[in-house]
């Protein structure tokens, strides 16, 4: 582009200015968005919305808890608190062996849980009275 008048220079340096503070403006919002993104809150919250928003991701932290409180459970009402070292052994290893058994059958153990729970929560019918 030639310029040749001192109106034409004028005009270009104004343009040139506004793109350069449109370029600083660019700048700046993604400087911004990428600083919100690596607060430790926010790679928090995008990690924990990846796994929840998985497909399956929810019923295997589910079936993994289940699991795990289930073999810490069975190793408590098995060995108690105070026990030798070849019982906490055992405790382990049964500890293990419940939470390995319910991890494979975890869907039927929580469908059977929640039949159990519906049962016990369930609301009664009371006969209406008209007084």
């Amino acid at each position: 582009m030639q310029i040749n008048n001192s109106a034409e220079l004028r005009e270009n340096i104004k343009r040139l200015e506004q793109h350069q503070q449109q370029q600083k403006d660019n700048l700046a919002e993604e400087f911004y968005a990428t600083y919100q993104s690596l607060m430790p809150i926010n790679i928090l919250k995008s990690s924990i919305n990846k796994v929840v928003h998985s497909p399956g991701a929810v019923d295997n932290i589910v079936n993994a808890g289940i699991s795990i409180g289930l073999g810490l459970l069975s190793k408590k009402v098995m060995i108690g608190k105070s026990a030798g070292i070849a019982k906490k052994l055992l405790g382990t290893a049964m500890e293990l062996g419940v939470a390995s058994l319910v991890s494979k059958k975890a869907a039927s153990i929580k469908s059977g849980g929640l039949n159990l729970l519906s049962k016990i929560f369930k609301p009664k019918n009371r006969p209406v009275s008209n007084g």
